[in-house]
């Protein structure tokens, strides 16, 4: 886990536990665009997602790394719950770690 400014990163193993009341506090919260591979090398993975706490709302994003550092949004949603967004996003994180999981094979 880092810390920049007001944003939390973390890998996506790591936010597939986080819980609701976690989100509340930290806000902000985005994956890294590496991802630790069984000989403990980082590989880059084709997405980062983020979730961010509003006003009002609960904003999630699946971004697609173009050209580190470029990217564009491929999928946004916004939730007024915290545990309606972070469903979604924990979605998003394990499909993502089950693409790179097939991948590796």
């Amino acid at each position: 886990m880092y810390y920049y400014g007001n944003e939390t990163i973390m890998s996506l193993e790591q936010v597939l536990r986080l819980k609701a009341s976690e989100i509340r506090i930290l806000e902000w919260v985005r994956t890294y665009e590496f991802l630790e591979n069984s000989y403990g090398i980082d590989e880059a993975v084709p997405y980062f997602l983020e979730i961010k706490c509003e006003e009002g709302q609960v904003k999630i994003r699946k971004n697609r790394i173009l050209d580190f550092p470029e990217y564009s949004c491929e999928e946004e949603a916004t939730f007024q719950e915290v545990d309606e967004a972070l469903r979604v996003f924990h979605e998003w994180a394990q499909e993502i770690l089950a693409k790179k999981e097939s991948q590796s094979k």
